[in-house]
């Protein structure tokens, strides 16, 4: 009896121990449902005041351990592209790079006219690495406006590309068409003078381009995006050196350890081979310390649904953000090694959470009121296990 008193006591702290998940520790009025950018204490957002769906998108800068506004950009914000070496960068609704100094908000530089098209980007101190719609790959030093080197890639109108920025190597890829045919390539790059390291061209049948790329330690994974044929080729990232057959994995969440993350389950990188399940997970999760964190959307019930499916008095400026019911948000924690549910936070209603972004120890994320019953904000949660 004592010892199944004790096992009872034992499941009841446990229960209550993942029950109470991550530690809400602050949340600003700024509503948006883009995924935050934090950096060196800071987050930055783009958004507008929570209840102030007339006003235009900016750039809120906050302090990430208090929530309070440290600064709001001039400029109308279009597109974010990052934070890095001091700075943030962002496009302006004229269609101008604009660079601010991330500490005070001042105005650095800003281009003369709008340019290309940047179609991915990533970013380290002055230098900003770009494909952009005339399809090059180029650095470019924003305080100087030069570029300081450029690829151009052998792609046409239509053709998806991905770029990712790991340690001094640029790595691009995208489809490539040659005739009825396509098939992918990705190019690694010296991150300094843009002189090409390797290129891999996925084998045939070319019917299909492996587009999305995963950088972890020392693999580069290639991801077919096409709903045909779902295949992930794991390459050496010194050599390009195919590691084996591709893995049956796609829309990979991430990776941890030796172990990459897919809707069809936990893939050994050593291997290629399945070394698990993982279903029920949605893209953009945050993997940290064994567990993947992610936004889980619930709805209302049908009968609800019917009666607000027509009305609108949230933050999201009239947008229908969903297709039958408004969503409920909450955030959930996952352990990899099992793939069950350990954490998990309040739900809230009519509101729509971004995918969540870590940093420290420490979980954020934005959300927008869908309803006026709804809550926008950036929110910042202490995680289990952290002090």
């Amino acid at each position: 009896m004592l010892k199944y008193a004790f096992f009872m006591l034992l499941a009841c702290v446990q229960g209550c121990f993942h029950a109470a998940g991550p530690k809400l520790l602050w949340r600003a009025p700024v509503a948006s449902d883009l995924p935050p950018l934090v950096q060196n204490g800071a987050i930055y957002v783009q958004g507008f005041h929570a209840g102030h769906p007339e006003e235009p998108q900016r750039l809120f800068a906050l302090d990430a351990a208090t929530g309070k506004e440290n600064w709001l950009s001039a400029d109308s914000v279009k597109e974010v592209y990052g934070a890095s070496g001091g700075y943030v960068f962002f496009k302006n609704t004229a269609g101008h790079l604009v660079q601010l100094e991330a500490r005070t908000g001042e105005k650095i530089h800003e281009s003369d006219a709008a340019g290309p098209g940047i179609v991915n980007w990533a970013i380290r101190g002055d230098t900003m690495f770009i494909i952009n719609t005339a399809f090059e790959v180029a650095a470019v030093d924003n305080r100087q406006n030069k570029v300081l080197w450029r690829m151009k890639l052998p792609f046409q109108p239509g053709d998806e590309t991905d770029l990712q920025l790991t340690g001094q190597h640029v790595v691009a890829s995208g489809n490539f068409r040659q005739g009825k045919g396509v098939f992918g390539m990705v190019w690694v790059l010296d991150a300094e003078t843009g002189r090409e390291f390797w290129h891999f061209e996925a084998p045939p049948p070319h019917d299909y381009a492996p587009l999305k790329i995963v950088t972890h330690g020392s693999y580069v994974l290639a991801t077919n995006t096409s709903p045909l044929v779902l295949l992930t080729h794991v390459l050496d990232a010194h050599t390009g050196r195919e590691l084996y057959p591709p893995m049956a994995a796609f829309d990979l969440y991430g990776c941890y350890r030796d172990t990459a993350y897919a809707p069809s389950g936990a893939f050994d990188l050593r291997t290629g081979q399945r070394s698990g399940g993982a279903a029920g997970w949605v893209s953009g999760s945050v993997v940290y310390e064994g567990i993947a964190w992610k936004r889980r959307l619930g709805q209302v019930g049908p009968s609800k649904a019917l009666a607000l499916r027509s009305t609108y008095d949230g933050d999201c400026r009239g947008a229908r953000y969903w297709l039958d019911a408004p969503p409920n948000s909450s955030l959930e924690g996952i352990d990899l090694s099992s793939a069950k549910a350990l954490y998990h936070t309040k739900e809230y209603r009519y509101t729509r959470f971004s995918t969540p972004v870590e940093a420290e120890g420490l979980l954020f994320h934005t959300s927008i009121a869908v309803m006026k019953e709804g809550e926008s904000g950036v929110w910042a949660y202490r995680l289990p296990g952290r002090s």
